[in-house]
């Protein structure tokens, strides 16, 4: 932890920036990491007045990679950008358990408008068509990533369908499921973690399961909330946390 938040005060430094928030967004997030899993840092920053200025465009986002951190950060316009069309990885940095860098009060108000106004329809596509890419790679290839990322995409969609934005963590979200249990679950941590369980009856039986489920959801996706992301509200967070006083006009 003092390690990321070192790096995290080295970013700043090395590009001039306001770190606003930071989170952990992979598998420590979801409560499934093994001992070598890295550790995927995701942040919003925001840079300068000056730099939304420059005509030479200075980029909105940053990356770090090495053996033990992926670590990426958003432009904070960017990241609104990016909340107004409902992204998922978004929404799911706003419900990270792990936190390395506390919210500014202009990501507490985006946030709150995340969970309120995000569409709920764009949210339970993107995560079927996750499950369904990730089981069709795990029949292919056998990697049990695969599986995990097809069980967790599943999770998820059962809680948008059932209206609930409350968390990411797999075992939190098998509590409230009624397809997926904590047995399941617990074999397939097993088998991420080296044990030979790909002839257990119910990892065989998990692929099915999820086939069942993706195929149940279709007409509910269609009736999801499209969500209401206003622009001029997320453009006055913008001004805001930039010092620009007044109000835009459209």
């Amino acid at each position: 932890m003092n390690r990321i938040g070192d790096v995290l005060k080295e970013i700043e430094f090395k590009h001039h920036v306001k770190i606003l928030y930071a989170c952990e967004a992979g598998s420590r997030s979801y409560g499934f990491a093994s001992e070598n899993s890295d550790f995927d840092v995701r942040f919003i920053y925001i840079a300068p007045l000056r730099e939304y200025l420059t005509l030479l465009g200075n980029g909105d986002t940053i990356t770090l990679q090495d053996a033990n951190f992926d670590i990426q950060g958003w432009d904070l316009k960017k990241t609104l950008l990016l909340a107004r069309k409902s992204n998922p990885s978004l929404y799911e940095w706003m419900l990270s358990p792990i936190v390395y860098r506390e919210m500014d009060p202009v990501i507490l108000e985006l946030q709150a408008m995340v969970l309120k106004g995000y569409s709920q329809k764009v949210l339970g596509y993107h995560y079927v068509k996750m499950a369904k890419k990730n089981l069709l790679a795990w029949c292919d290839k056998r990697n049990v990533a695969y599986l995990v990322h097809a069980v967790r995409a599943s999770l998820m969609l059962e809680q948008v369908l059932s209206d609930r934005s409350s968390t990411i963590q797999l075992k939190e979200l098998e509590k409230t499921s009624r397809f997926f249990h904590n047995e399941e679950l617990s074999l397939l941590y097993r088998l991420k973690m080296g044990e030979c369980l790909n002839e257990h009856p119910k990892i065989v039986q998990l692929p099915s399961k999820i086939s069942d489920f993706l195929n149940e959801p279709e007409v509910s996706l269609i009736q999801l909330d499209n969500g209401s992301m206003d622009i001029k509200v997320l453009e006055k967070l913008f001004f805001q946390q930039l010092g620009i006083e007044g109000e835009s006009h459209h």
